[in-house]
């Protein structure tokens, strides 16, 4: 490994004006992005270390870096260079450990051959490679080698330049990659709540069609069917739960106003007396049609009603009952025929 160093006094360049660095300072904060950010980081970085190259190394959480930019008079590279995403190498582990500036010293011939970031960064045979750490709340959090053709160009001024700006480098990178990171979630988040729109329309639509199916079924559910003059017929098929007995209620109301109807005909051949509501519901609709003056007539009751019937104390007194359909209408027509004229 090469020597490592301090820098010192020299009374050589460096050194740069206070109104120069703000203004680098404010570009700086004016990128959008951090290839922007990198890219002007190493173009400024030459009036602060008149370097042969810059390298910018980004700590990783595995305890070795990345890459994050290169730049070799006025050529600039994002990221790593091809096939060297990742830097393990004792020497940029040892420059991103350092908590102040300092420099590696030749000769090269071993470093050289260690990774190809120091390739990239020794191939003009510098003097030295010179690190500045860049750091966040006193915390490493990577550092920029500059490839310098003499020691003596770093001298008191130029490493108080080189921290300041390096300073001012990790808060800067700090904030835009927060700020990117945020709007990465945001967007994601927005994303997130679309497709959750989406899902939600998708939902109240499916709901919607199950609910105009329920309806149709409702619908079908209650075949009111005229007969003949004034002669409404009701086939009752499967359970009478409490909805559909109050759409039953509602349909044969409305049809025997309608209708004028003198008779409703209620066929119970392929209904299902599962519970005694269901015994409850018909008594109710057979007692509101008589409260309309239509003759309540009742057909195919079958046999497991009649249990159900007797169990909760309900009572067809009044109302005629035949075991047919046929039967029922036979009754019906001829009362139709013995009505006065």
């Amino acid at each position: 490994m090469p020597a490592s160093g301090q820098p010192h006094e020299t009374g050589g360049g460096g050194w740069i004006i206070l109104g120069v660095l703000n203004e680098i300072l404010l570009k700086l904060a004016s990128q959008p992005d951090l290839r922007s950010l990198w890219e002007e980081v190493c173009s400024s970085a030459r009036w602060i270390v008149p370097s042969q190259r810059l390298c910018v190394v980004l700590g990783n959480d595995g305890g070795g870096a990345r890459i994050a930019a290169r730049y070799e008079r006025g050529n600039f590279e994002y990221g790593a260079p091809q096939g060297g995403g990742v830097v393990v190498d004792a020497w940029m582990v040892a420059a991103l450990e350092a908590q102040r500036a300092a420099w590696f010293k030749g000769p090269w011939t071993e470093a050289r051959e260690a990774d190809q970031a120091r390739a990239w960064l020794l191939a003009e045979d510098p003097d030295v490679v010179f690190h500045v750490p860049i750091q966040v709340y006193k915390k490493t959090i990577g550092t920029m080698l500059f490839a310098l053709e003499d020691q003596r160009q770093i001298d008191r001024k130029a490493l108080a330049s080189a921290t300041t700006y390096a300073l001012y480098v990790g808060a800067t990178y700090t904030m835009l990659k927060n700020s990117l990171d945020l709007a990465a979630a945001s967007a994601q988040l927005r994303e997130q709540n679309e497709e959750l729109e989406r899902v939600q329309l998708e939902l109240r639509r499916q709901l919607d069609r199950v609910r105009a199916q329920h309806e149709a079924m409702l619908e079908m559910s209650t075949p009111i069917i005229q007969v003949w003059d004034s002669v409404l017929t009701l086939p009752v098929i499967g359970t009478v739960d409490g909805a559909r007995a109050a759409r039953m209620m509602e349909e044969v109301l409305a049809a025997v106003v309608q209708h004028g109807a003198r008779f409703m005909i209620v066929d119970l051949t392929g209904a299902q007396a599962t519970d005694a509501s269901t015994i409850e519901h018909l008594l109710r609709i057979f007692a509101a049609t008589r409260l309309l003056g239509s003759q309540c007539i009742v057909s195919g009751v079958p046999a497991a009603m009649v249990g159900r019937l007797l169990e909760v104390g309900g009572s067809l007194e009044g109302i005629p009952v035949f075991s047919t359909l046929r039967s029922a209408l036979e009754h019906v027509m001829g009362a139709l025929r013995q009505r006065p004229r």
